[in-house]
């Protein structure tokens, strides 16, 4: 087995010659997935700082913390904090529903019938998107090695006192640095994006509290009204 994965970089750059990818970086990210994949129930922390231009084109950052817990295959839970906007999203595997915690407002719509495509169908219906959603696709490996040209791994690092595999994954417009965990579960500690061509703006994400196949009770997917929540007929779809 050594001496076959000790070929495997040459076969690779020759089917890749106008590529550089670092086949290292492949099988952190493998592992990864294969972590992630083989997940019955999660549960996890993300802050988020994100750079956004304000009302006088200043980049400014805005920080926003989520929560979410899963039941695979079709049982998501997510709350999101920010400054001006909390909200909640309820699934179920047959329903959504969103809800507006500062307006006390819901609305609740029909849902394909697993994660991955309930996040596919409101991210392209609605223009919705869910915290680190990527790392969860069985196909994540095979989307980085499609979008960048240069994928390349760094070393072990420490961050926050723990030990990571750093992987630099580049294209034309991003440069993603991911930082996986060096220890048994390989699972995203930390991701930063540099968006290249609007002014080296950042998107940084940090990955806490995970808990793996915890024993989630399947009720709390089910949206409950809080007192005089208004239910709301429309929520506006991308144009």
């Amino acid at each position: 087995m050594y001496f076959i994965l000790c070929m495997m970089p040459y076969v690779f750059f020759a089917q890749n010659e106008s590529r550089n990818v670092d086949l290292d970086a492949v099988v952190v990210l493998d592992q990864m997935g294969e972590t992630i994949g083989e997940l019955t129930s999660v549960s996890f922390h993300l802050s988020v700082a994100n750079d956004e231009l304000n009302a006088d084109h200043n980049m400014v950052k805005r920080y926003k913390e989520h929560d979410v817990k899963m039941v695979g295959p079709d049982k998501m839970l997510v709350k999101s904090h920010s400054m001006g906007r909390n909200r909640g999203y309820w699934y179920n595997g047959d329903h959504i529903t969103y809800y507006a915690f500062d307006e006390n407002n819901y609305i609740t719509i029909p849902a394909p019938t697993n994660i991955i495509e309930m996040i596919d169908f409101m991210n392209e219906k609605f223009d919705m998107d869910f915290p680190a959603a990527d790392f969860f696709y069985p196909s994540f490996t095979d989307d980085v090695l499609e979008a960048f040209n240069t994928i390349s791994y760094k070393g072990e690092v420490e961050l926050g006192g723990q030990p990571c595999y750093l992987i630099h994954a580049e294209n034309d417009s991003k440069l993603v640095q991911l930082w996986v965990t060096a220890d048994a579960y390989t699972l995203p500690k930390n991701f930063v994006i540099t968006y290249k061509k609007e002014g080296n703006k950042q998107y940084q994400a940090t990955f806490s509290d995970w808990e793996l196949n915890p024993e989630i009770p399947e009720n709390i997917f089910d949206f409950t009204p809080p007192y005089n929540a208004r239910l709301i007929s429309v929520l506006l779809a991308k144009s």
